[in-house]
């Protein structure tokens, strides 16, 4: 079969020269190697973070002080619980050039209730400098009571958890432990005299 073979010309139009080398054109090029240049800066950038000299040693520890309430909160319908605590933590070895602020945060955990898995966080602080990443200190109260809305608390094995998150300028956000410390709930509802009444309120 013979093949046809068009004797036509392609012939680029003025305009679309014109369309290819407009403003537009230009300006999007520009952007899209700036991006390329700063996305590729960014991650090697991170990536240096990750050299021997950039190794962290973290530590921490959290012990209880006391349990000063295990109550119902009648106006939530919930088990509530508020503690003191000692915490000491030195994450100087987290802040470099490239990071930002960490999260520190205080978690109880305990299991073996209709939840399959139970974390509440009680305590939390945020660290911007090299000066505010070492702490020491005693006696501290929860700022969060620790609730459980199915009235299961009393009597469960507690875990605290000192956990904190790295915030860095450029790069992924990781979540570290530094130290954990185990009590035991009271079998009774109880509220010793330095507590108020909570939830007293009615719906």
């Amino acid at each position: 079969q013979a093949q046809l073979i068009s004797s036509r010309k392609f012939v680029p139009r003025q305009g679309r020269l014109e369309a290819m080398d407009s403003h537009s054109a230009r300006a999007n090029t520009l952007f899209c190697s700036f991006v390329t240049v700063l996305g590729t800066t960014a991650v090697l950038n991170h990536l240096t973070t990750k050299l021997p000299q950039f190794q962290t040693s973290s530590t921490g520890s959290v012990v209880l002080n006391k349990v000063h309430d295990l109550t119902v909160n009648t106006y939530l319908n919930m088990d509530q619980s508020t503690f003191s605590f000692d915490l000491s933590h030195d994450l100087t070895s987290e802040f470099n050039w490239n990071m930002n602020q960490l999260f520190v945060y205080l978690v109880a955990s305990y299991n073996n209730t209709s939840n399959k898995r139970n974390e509440v966080t009680v305590w939390d602080r945020i660290v911007t400098g090299r000066e505010a990443a070492a702490l020491t200190a005693k006696k501290l109260m929860v700022e969060y009571p620790m609730r459980d809305q199915y009235t299961e608390l009393r009597g469960r094995d507690v875990r605290l958890h000192v956990r904190y998150r790295t915030m860095p300028i450029t790069g992924l956000m990781d979540t570290k432990e530094v130290g954990s410390s185990q009590f035991k709930h009271s079998t009774d509802y109880f509220r010793d005299e330095s507590m108020p009444a909570q939830g007293s309120r009615k719906r």
